[in-house]
C-alpha cells in the first residue's frame, strides 16, 4: 500500500486502521483515499463509500484549516470497524476555542460562524 509507505501507517488489522500524516492540504487526497479503501475493504456499498468519503474528507479539510498550527502538525485518521458499522476518527492538534457570541454579518457569501 503506497500510503503505508508515504504515511505512518500505525496499525493494519481487519477491524481497526491507524494513520498519520502531516497537515498539509497536499495530503488531503491521500488521505480520502485511505478512507475509501477502508469502507471499500468492509464492503460498504459503492453509494455508502462516496457518502464516508465526503464527510471524512470534510472533517478532514477543517482539520486542516482550523485544527493545525502548521503545516508540519500532524492529524491522525482512526478507522475502527465493528459488525456492519465503521467509525472514523479525525484528530488534530487543535485547541478547542469556546465562541462566546456570534455576530450575523449578513452576507451570504461569508464562511462559518463569525
Amino acid at each position: 500500500m503506497k500510503l503505508a509507505e508515504e504515511y505512518n501507517l500505525l496499525s493494519n488489522n481487519n477491524s481497526y486502521q491507524e494513520i498519520t500524516f502531516k497537515s498539509d492540504p497536499r495530503n488531503l487526497s491521500n488521505a480520502r483515499k485511505f478512507v475509501e479503501n477502508i469502507a471499500t475493504e468492509h464492503g460498504f456499498s459503492e453509494e455508502k463509500v462516496f457518502d464516508i468519503k465526503v464527510a471524512a474528507g470534510e472533517a478532514l479539510s477543517n482539520a486542516i484549516e482550523h485544527g493545525s498550527t502548521d503545516a508540519e502538525s500532524e492529524i491522525k485518521i482512526v478507522a475502527d470497524f465493528s459488525k456492519n458499522s465503521l467509525h472514523i476518527s479525525i484528530i488534530d492538534s487543535g485547541i478547542f476555542k469556546k465562541v462566546v457570541k456570534v455576530d450575523d454579518t449578513g452576507d451570504p457569501h461569508h464562511r462559518g460562524r463569525g
